[in-house]
């Protein structure tokens, strides 16, 4: 059974379904190491990741609105040339609306993160292969682990990229990622409601930056950098 979220819904009704500060719990300033004066500590997944879970984002770049949708698929092998092609992982499909542009992506839950290893990508107009690439030993979606949701929190991302666009000459390179934490509880208003207990991180890397809002039991529900995003809506597995 799956969970429909619509922005439609009372915000504050949404709130008590996605966060125990905005169900009132008993210590709503208790800090994940305990104490009165901080965020209330984060019990939730930051990516829920269930088989069947969607986000519908509006996406905005260079002046065009579109919306697009990620779908987590079923569990299978990474398949492809890569190192982890043995690897069982779940396909997770993003689709623009009205579009042919999507790409397909094998991604598993490893504890509190959430890894990449391959990623395939389709034209907007014919809908055929453009680029297959993948990440050795991954690439870092979203970590949440204990020493990540401290204030001050930095760590470095380092992986092998390939890159194999069709018809083209194969590339490599070695990549590597600054995450930080800017927030333990920030308040974020996107089409899908407000939330007020976002965890927020930035990653800086190969020249761009982007900055991520997460919500504990809901998953992103903004980006920025390149392109912004926004929720829309979602379904979550119960």
């Amino acid at each position: 059974m799956i969970t429909r979220f619509r922005r439609s819904l009372p915000l504050l009704s949404l709130g008590c379904l996605l966060s125990l500060s905005a169900c009132g719990s008993e210590d709503p300033g208790a800090t994940p190491g305990g104490g009165g004066d901080g965020p209330a500590p984060i019990t939730e997944p930051l990516l829920p990741w269930a088989v069947g879970n969607s986000w519908t984002y509006r996406v905005t770049e260079d002046g065009e609105v579109s919306d697009k949708v990620t779908t987590i698929g079923e569990l299978e092998p990474v398949g492809g040339d890569g190192p982890s092609a043995e690897v069982e992982a779940y396909k997770v499909v993003t689709s623009k609306k009205n579009s042919s542009d999507h790409t397909d992506s094998w991604q598993a839950a490893d504890g509190d993160r959430v890894l990449r290893y391959r990623e395939q990508s389709f034209s907007a107009s014919t809908g055929d292969l453009e680029l297959d690439e993948y990440w050795e030993p991954y690439k870092l979606h979203v970590d949440w682990s204990a020493e990540h949701l401290v204030e001050g929190a930095s760590w470095l991302e380092e992986y092998e990229e390939t890159k194999l666009p069709v018809g083209d000459t194969e590339s490599r390179s070695t990549r590597r990622d600054r995450w930080e934490l800017e927030s333990l509880a920030e308040s974020v208003t996107v089409p899908a409601g407000t939330f007020d207990n976002a965890v927020v991180f930035r990653k800086i890397g190969s020249g761009s930056l982007k900055v991520y809002w997460y919500v504990p039991g809901v998953g992103k529900v903004k980006e920025t950098g390149g392109q912004t995003e926004e929720l829309m809506d979602y379904e979550l597995a119960p």
